[in-house]
């Protein structure tokens, strides 16, 4: 009983991470899953990886957009993307090429969210 009762908790912590909110996942752990995943080439589709850390993604980068308007709604947008690059959008390499860009130390004291806006800040300063 009491071993069946420690497995039901593992598997509900194992179901938790995978689809924690960006505000939750660990940056470095994401980074760290990115490049792995990255380094998998096509074979990442498969990895189990994959479809949780896309959608922790694209929740960090919605946060990240709501946060940028209503700053910009103030007169003080965080981070300026232009049309042309709004249009083009982003691919996953170079996705995990801003995230690198913040530094490790930092990667490891964030959430997903935090590194994004930090990554999206760094690459497009408003000027």
């Amino acid at each position: 009983m009491r071993k069946t009762i420690l497995a039901g908790i593992g598997v509900i912590a194992i179901a938790t991470s995978a689809s924690a909110s960006p505000a939750d996942v660990n940056a470095q752990a994401f980074y760290s899953d990115a490049q792995q995943l990255m380094d998998k080439g096509v074979r990442a589709m498969f990895d189990k990886r994959t479809k949780p850390r896309m959608a922790q993604l694209r929740a960090a980068a919605e946060l990240a957009k709501a946060e940028n308007e209503v700053a910009t709604s103030r007169g003080q947008p965080l981070y300026c993307v232009s049309e042309a690059q709004r249009k083009k959008g982003l691919g996953a390499k170079q996705v995990v090429t801003m995230l690198g860009a913040v530094p490790e130390s930092e990667r490891r004291k964030m959430s997903l969210a935090q590194a994004w806006r930090a990554a999206l800040i760094r690459e497009y300063p408003c000027r």
